[in-house]
């Protein structure tokens, strides 16, 4: 009788620490709406930054021409983006100057004092 006490015992301990394991291991993963949200946008983001080059241009290793022409190309294409914002905005100041009314200052009365006066 004493045995089977002490089985019960052990496997009434055991199922405890196996529900307690399975209860923190259900609040660990358990998440919440803004969570998933979150780790959808994260799976969305990794899915389109995984497509954006082809099978074939990921599987041909670049040579160093290549690396330098795309180099020299974006440099050419940050330098116009640069210069034709420089233009517009000098343009855009320029007839803004151009539209307004030149400011004239609000005639002042000139008084003289009575010391002057004498």
């Amino acid at each position: 009788m004493d045995g089977f006490l002490l089985f019960v015992l052990f496997a009434a301990v055991l199922l405890l620490a196996a529900y307690l394991l399975w209860r923190y291991w259900a609040d660990l993963t358990v998440a919440t709406p803004e969570e998933e949200r979150f780790e959808e946008r994260i799976a969305a983001l990794n899915e389109r930054q995984a497509h954006r080059y082809s099978d074939e241009e990921l599987a041909a290793p670049v040579t160093e021409e290549d690396a330098w022409r795309t180099m020299v190309e974006r440099g050419r294409r940050a330098a116009r983006r640069e210069r034709s914002t420089g233009d517009l905005m000098r343009r855009r100041a320029r007839k803004r100057l151009a539209e307004q009314t030149p400011r004239l200052l609000p005639e002042r009365r000139i008084t003289t004092s009575s010391t002057d006066e004498e």
